[in-house]
């Protein structure tokens, strides 16, 4: 598969630079996790008083760009994904049921799962939660702003059209009014549009979640990301969202365990987590046994289901590839192979899935035990200690090595996959969210990658990050990331 070659990239991306006209200035914010706390343990006095907090700055920063603009241009916001956390929301059915036939039993033990019609009951509920961001959300696009919702790993629901038309006709509600008309419901409804992998401006900016570069997050076929329920298949029931090894970790999980939090998944190993086990007493021991062994079937449930539908979900993903091409009047040779660039989720690898779950780790571990075992019954004196001890470091030393790769940054991995997103699209800018770790990095040929971070950190100096572009004093782009304190963006320093 052929690519644009570098020369022709160097000689677009300054012709991008000198020459693009904004007909809208862009705000890029991400990962604002509303309905996160929606969840047992969720609900905590300094995380309550977080929220307050998010919620607030959130509020005065849609207000003030609803009546603030620059140049008398409107506002394009972005939303690059994680807007809700749809994978963190744990919301027991109603007594006469909400769910999909069949999935009783299981939305009762684990709350509302992945199918469209609890998707929809999640979004209300989040909204409901959240009232008052979403009516401010909605005063910006009735002032005759856009905004534009990237499609993240924590709310790929919005793959459902009911769960899209939900968020519009609410945001519509609160702002327009139920009793307005037909046009003016509909204008306001086409300010608001849906990317369910990334929104691109030729020569001038391409926008992306950045999950399908970590194999944890990502979806094998991203543009059609459901399958059959594994416990319905049989039965010919609806698709449900094919959950990734995160989804999978906070549903059967990190939601049963309220003192957990799920975020230091992104940090722990293996020894953290036998520290972490061994603080919860023998009754706590016993249950985490019981919720690992749960996530355990689960995940190789899901694994086995996969296999026999790989076919059809590819067919109708790449269909919708082709959709795309023509959307955004890019080659269907080059979406292809961006599309090629996404790391196989580690669902679809059987290996790669016993290593997220650390069964290798323990398999190593009584390898290890048996050898050390052997080696004492068959020495004699100090080669016996000796024989031991060095197979415990040999087992530490891979352990250590092991943690290595399976902790590599998501942050890193993004940054890996910019440069191979250059060499594919014309734009200048290229933006991520996903990895929480706001940033701006040079690129080759005088292009530049932004990380927006997330809106939502619990360190304050790292919090309400986004991402700026507006005309230069000449008129041509110019991008900035910022920082919203005391009623303004300002220039975000780390």
């Amino acid at each position: 598969m052929s690519v644009l070659a570098h020369t022709s990239e160097a000689e677009a991306l300054r012709s991008a630079q000198t020459g693009k006209q904004l007909d809208k200035n862009i705000l890029v914010i991400s990962d604002l996790h509303l309905g996160e706390d929606l969840r047992p343990g969720g609900a905590n006095v300094s995380y309550l008083r977080h929220l307050v907090t998010l919620e607030r700055e959130l509020e005065k920063f849609l207000q003030h760009y609803t009546t603030q603009r620059l140049d008398g241009r409107p506002w394009r916001l972005v939303v690059n994904g994680d807007m809700i956390d749809f994978m963190s929301v744990m919301i027991l059915p109603d007594k006469d049921g909400v769910t999909e036939e069949g999935d009783d039993e299981e939305d009762r033990l684990y709350g509302l799962g992945f199918g469209e019609r609890q998707s929809q009951k999640k979004m209300e509920r989040v909204i409901a939660r959240h009232q008052g961001v979403f009516k401010r959300l909605g005063e910006f696009v009735a002032a005759g702003n856009d905004l534009v919702i990237v499609v993240g790993n924590h709310d790929v629901e919005f793959h459902y059209p009911s769960v899209q038309r939900t968020l519009v006709e609410w945001l519509c509600g609160l702002c327009v009014g139920i009793g307005a008309d037909d046009g003016e419901r509909a204008a306001f409804a086409g300010r608001i549009s849906f990317c369910p992998w990334f929104y691109y401006q030729e020569d001038l900016i391409y926008i992306e979640h950045g999950h399908q570069y970590d194999e944890y997050c990502s979806f094998d076929y991203l543009l059609h990301p459901v399958a059959p329920n594994p416990q319905q298949k049989a039965l010919n029931k609806k698709s449900r969202i094919a959950l990734s090894v995160a989804h999978a970790g906070m549903r059967y999980f990190a939601n049963q365990i309220p003192d957990y939090d799920p975020h230091t998944a992104e940090h722990w190993g293996f020894a953290d987590y036998m520290k972490w086990g061994w603080t919860q007493g023998l009754r706590g021991a016993v249950r985490l046994a019981y919720f690992y062994g749960l996530l355990v079937w689960r995940l190789v449930e899901l694994w086995y289901s996969l296999r026999g539908v790989d076919a059809e979900r590819r067919l109708v993903h790449h269909e919708r590839l082709r959709e795309l091409s023509t959307h955004w009047q890019m080659s269907e040779e080059k979406v292809l192979a961006l599309d090629s660039l996404r790391r196989a989720p580690v669902t679809t690898r059987f290996w790669k899935l016993l290593a997220a779950l650390f069964i290798d780790r323990m398999l190593l571990g009584i390898v290890a035990l048996v050898t050390a075992g052997v080696l004492v019954g068959q020495l004699h004196g100090l080669w016996k200690a000796a024989g031991a001890l060095a197979t415990l470091v040999a087992f530490a030393c891979v352990n250590q090595a092991l943690n290595h790769i399976r902790l590599e940054s998501s942050a890193t991995k993004l940054r890996t996959a910019t440069s191979l997103i250059q060499g594919l699209v014309c734009a200048p800018l290229i933006v991520f969210g996903h990895s929480h770790t706001p940033e701006k990095v040079p690129l080759p040929n005088g292009a530049t990658y932004y990380n927006t971070g997330t809106w939502a950190s619990d360190d304050g100096s790292h919090s309400f990050t986004h991402l700026m572009v507006v005309s230069d004093e000449n008129g041509a782009p110019k991008a900035e990331l910022k920082q919203w304190r005391d009623g303004a963006s300002t220039p975000y320093w780390r």
